[in-house]
């Protein structure tokens, strides 16, 4: 509200059908409330399976709840002009944030005057890292690599790309994108940048916003001071498999490639990402079928 203190961070979770996770992830930022000033806000997508009744035990939360499933990107928008901090923090809500570890991840934004866009160890709950927490440009070469493990036996760089496999997860580095489960941004750098771009309805939003900060000369950067447990696969519908999964990153892969490789190499390696899609959901039907569509958010 306007006259209201501008508070140091405003964090935006977009939830969907992930209520139980959510409460860890509201549970853990209330640890977080003595040594950081925040407004957090969650944008629910129509879960139906009581998330604004758990966001309800948080009186210091603020729910907005969605008439239908909007996708992950034009969600976090919503919550991105309601966010009035310094900084802002887009959450999934299948995360769990230790205790001082904002306030250390805020220190170190504010220590980096040139850093817009920032983002910490992501790992899983046995403490082993999640590889998707600093990436670079997702070729089609190095995405197959990610996608089959190659990335981790071959060591050129074009097969370790999207992992940015020579960067050491325990040595803080610029990137050329972070993963949107834990993105922490300087509210300025953030206006002039923009959010999530819309045609995006799950997966790859992440990596163009990474992508447009560097294009404005804002640093991208991986900072392993923290860290941050990421369940993921959180808000995936009816347990979704991983061929679903795939097939809906390659999917979503193809206009991103387009949009980021303009011209007739772009629009040709777009197809055939399109087409790499097509034939995973057709090799899972063969294979044992699937279940559910791709849910709003993600990993």
């Amino acid at each position: 509200m306007r006259g209201d203190p501008i508070p140091e961070l405003s964090v935006v979770i977009v939830s969907y059908r992930c209520a139980y996770l959510l409460h860890q992830c509201l549970e853990s930022l209330e640890h977080n409330r003595n040594d950081v000033d925040m407004h957090v806000e969650v944008i629910d997508n129509d879960s139906g399976d009581g998330t604004i009744e758990v966001v309800n035990q948080f009186p210091w939360v603020t729910a907005t709840p969605l008439a239908e499933n909007v996708g992950f990107g034009r969600a976090n928008n919503l919550g991105i002009d309601r966010a009035r901090g310094r900084a802002v923090l887009l959450l999934n809500p299948d995360t769990v944030v230790p205790p001082g570890s904002l306030r250390a991840c805020l220190d170190e934004l504010w220590r980096q005057p040139d850093v817009g866009l920032m983002t910490a160890r992501l790992v899983d709950r046995e403490g082993r890292l999640d590889r998707r927490c600093k990436r670079g440009f997702p070729t089609l070469w190095s995405s197959v690599c990610y996608f089959t493990g190659l990335d981790q036996r071959l060591t050129s760089r074009r097969a370790q790309r999207y992992t940015v496999g020579w960067l050491p997860d325990t040595q803080a580095g610029d990137v050329e994108s972070v993963c949107g489960a834990f993105m922490l941004m300087r509210g300025d750098a953030l206006g002039e940048v923009g959010g999530f771009d819309e045609q995006f309805f799950m997966y790859a939003e992440d990596i163009d916003l990474s992508l447009r900060f560097l294009e404005a000369h804002w640093r991208v950067y991986y900072w392993p001071g923290v860290d941050v447990v990421h369940v993921g696969a959180g808000s995936n519908v009816d347990g979704q498999r991983p061929p679903m999964a795939n097939a809906a990153y390659f999917r979503t892969m193809a206009p991103f490639v387009r949009k980021h490789r303009p011209g007739w190499r772009g629009q040709l390696l777009g197809a055939v990402i399109w087409a790499a899609a097509e034939c995973i959901l057709a090799a899972s039907k063969v294979f044992g079928g699937l279940r559910g569509t791709p849910g709003a958010a993600r990993q």
